[in-house]
């Protein structure tokens, strides 16, 4: 089952499926942005988002994001702002450690001393476990392998930006 899921971590990241695309000559916004803080995010265009809300309807909630590209201290020319992503708010988590929540640490697991245990989610069907946080660690995103591979039908342009 380990092989169902790609993990979104800043810790391995660089085995996620989608990485930042090159910069186009002429600007154009991203159809996902990758949003690798401690507990990392996805933002998600309008129009590719529907798709995948109509697939992710349990351990989500769906909330109309604004994605800010300005710099720190814009003049009015320099100010860049999208409005027209959705992002996904997750709430589910399941344990699949024996490790105990280490509160107020994110990225604190170690996945080469660690072993993942993904026969705890046997019982609990497919539609309920799309995607979801590890709950000792929410700095791991497990996004199952159809909701992968429904972006990637759709995803051209990648952002992903390190804070």
């Amino acid at each position: 089952m380990n092989n169902e899921y790609h993990i979104l971590s800043k810790s391995v990241f660089s085995q996620f499926p989608f990485q930042q695309t090159p910069k186009p000559i002429v600007p154009v916004e991203p159809d996902l942005l990758l949003e690798m803080t401690f507990s990392p995010k996805l933002f998600i265009i309008n129009d590719i988002a529907e798709k995948v809300e109509n697939l992710v309807q349990h351990g989500v909630e769906w909330l109309d994001a604004r994605i800010d590209c300005s710099p720190s201290q814009p003049t009015d020319e320099q100010i860049k702002v999208f409005e027209n992503f959705r992002m996904p708010y997750i709430h589910q988590t399941y344990r699949l450690t024996n490790e105990e929540k280490q509160y107020g640490k994110l990225n604190w697991l170690d996945f080469n001393s660690v072993d993942l245990d993904f026969s705890r989610l046997n019982n609990i069907p497919l539609e309920e476990r799309l995607i979801f946080k590890l709950e000792e660690d929410f700095g791991y995103v497990f996004i199952h392998e159809s909701v992968i591979e429904l972006l990637k039908k759709h995803v051209k342009d990648v952002w992903v930006r390190d804070v």
